[in-house]
């Protein structure tokens, strides 16, 4: 009898398993693959001890953007234009999840270093594993820590991704 009563147990686990693995959701859940990651020669660099002031606060002032364009196989094709960050940074990387619509990216340098100066950079990067449609997309430029709060939060908005049309989001530093 015992038998019997473990048997419908296990029964009845594994139907459930069963139901809930054929689900026709689409949600994606996890993290976005993120490939081709490239980073520009410094583009343009500055110093406030040693560059004109109107050419420092002219460049300092000019906001990154960020172009994303979906192709038909939804690998996305994407680039950062003319982030600023201190001149010794070895290589950008970039991370990628998503979670209910929302897509969180994190640009960050491979070192940091204190220095007195900075450079314009271009970071361009491919991500797979979405789908075309509407988010919410959080972007963060932190340190090498890779630590995200409020005040590393370039960008925060709305994209909607569809197959073959770029979009460009200008972030807020």
């Amino acid at each position: 009898m015992k038998h019997l009563k473990v048997t419908k147990i296990l029964l009845a686990l594994s139907i459930l398993g069963v139901m809930t693995a054929c689900s026709s959701e689409n949600t994606l859940i996890g993290n976005v693959k993120v490939s081709d990651v490239s980073t520009s020669d410094c583009k343009t660099s500055l110093s406030k001890a040693d560059t004109r002031i109107e050419y420092y606060n002219d460049i300092y002032s000019k906001k990154p953007t960020l172009t994303m364009l979906m192709g038909n196989d939804y690998t996305i094709s994407a680039q950062f234009l003319d982030v600023l960050d201190n001149c010794q940074i070895g290589q950008f990387h970039v991370d990628a999840s998503s979670h209910d619509n929302t897509i969180v990216l994190i640009l960050y340098p491979e070192q940091d270093m204190l220095t007195d100066c900075i450079c314009q950079y271009d970071v361009n990067f491919k991500m797979k594993d979405l789908v075309p449609g509407n988010y919410q997309i959080m972007v963060y430029h932190t340190t090498s820590t890779k630590q995200t709060n409020s005040s590393n939060k370039i960008y925060e908005g709305t994209v909607n991704l569809e197959i073959n049309k770029s979009v460009t989001l200008t972030m807020i530093r």
